[in-house]
């Protein structure tokens, strides 16, 4: 008998033995999605073999499709930085996609709203405006966290604080966008904006210590450090945005919390002075993709 004529249960359960025993050696499922399926190829005796188009295997077509089944889609996806859009009062997830080389990019494929949203979105070029800007801001976050310039990238108080302000707008969007109370995300949004500033701060050569001795929690003084510092960071716009956000401490201790639509706009407000930071020390600027490149609106 080949492997092409094993009954799909039986090759199931080859899967489900392989991948069992990778997960009890402690393999992350988010490489034994590839190492189970080379491993019961070899066992298949395939030592090389197509992975794509013509001349692929049937039989790795059914491994992979017996490997995905036992699993959910959110479970093995390779996902990368999630945002959010609030359109009207309602949480759109944005899904930055993975993209190698020079493509073409529309947007609203990567927002979760219904089509009858899209459309209406469609007819507000308001909306449409806000949405473009969280997308942008979102995608800078996503590619530029990880492609920091030199000096910064030397840096290692800009990578980390960095990295956990995106950490925490990636809590801070799952919250919203996974039907919890939305109230979850005003701290995870709070402590991005912060994280962000400090990362900043850390990169006109400040040491952790110095930031916590001479800003503490006080974001306004933190963008009035850094307004002028950068030639294109627009501190005028982080500083009315910072404004208008709550205290972190009081915040934190405090029975009244913002209303829906106030948490929605602290989030997408966090979005975008973490990605005015991430600009400043990548070279990540997604808006100069479009043509012609758009005004920002957002935050007004």
């Amino acid at each position: 008998m080949t492997p092409d004529d094993l009954d799909d249960e039986v090759l199931l359960y080859i899967v489900g033995q392989t991948d069992k025993r990778l997960f009890e050696a402690g393999v992350d499922i988010r490489h034994r999605q590839m190492e189970v399926i080379r491993e019961v190829m070899q066992e298949f005796g395939y030592i090389s073999f197509v992975t794509s188009g013509q001349g692929k295997p049937p039989i790795l077509d059914r491994v992979e499709r017996a490997f995905a089944s036992i699993y959910r889609k959110q479970d093995i996806a390779i996902g990368g930085h999630i945002g959010v859009f609030m359109f009207r009062d309602v949480f759109a997830r944005i899904s930055v996609p993975h993209v190698y080389g020079r493509a073409s990019i529309d947007p609203f494929q990567f927002v979760e709203l219904t089509d009858v949203q899209k459309r209406i979105l469609g007819t507000e070029p308001d909306q449409v405006a806000i949405f473009v800007d969280q997308f942008v801001d979102v995608s800078d976050i996503q590619y530029g966290t990880s492609e920091i310039k030199k000096p910064y990238s030397d840096m290692q108080l800009v990578g980390r604080f960095l990295g956990l302000a995106r950490l925490h707008l990636h809590s801070a969007s799952a919250v919203l966008t996974g039907g919890y109370d939305y109230r979850g995300a005003a701290q995870a949004a709070l402590l991005a904006t912060e994280l962000g500033l400090k990362a900043g701060l850390g990169a006109f050569g400040m040491t952790e210590p110095e930031i916590k001795s001479e800003f503490s929690h006080y974001t306004d003084r933190m963008v009035s450090y850094l307004s002028g510092r950068w030639p294109t960071f627009d501190g005028e716009r982080v500083a009315r945005t910072v404004k208008r956000q709550p205290q972190y401490v009081s915040n934190r201790y405090s029975a009244e919390q913002p209303t829906r639509r106030e948490v929605g706009d602290l989030v997408m407000g966090a979005q975008y002075i973490v990605a005015e930071i991430v600009r400043q020390v990548s070279n990540r600027d997604f808006r100069s993709c479009f043509t012609p490149v758009p005004v920002r609106a957002y935050p007004k």
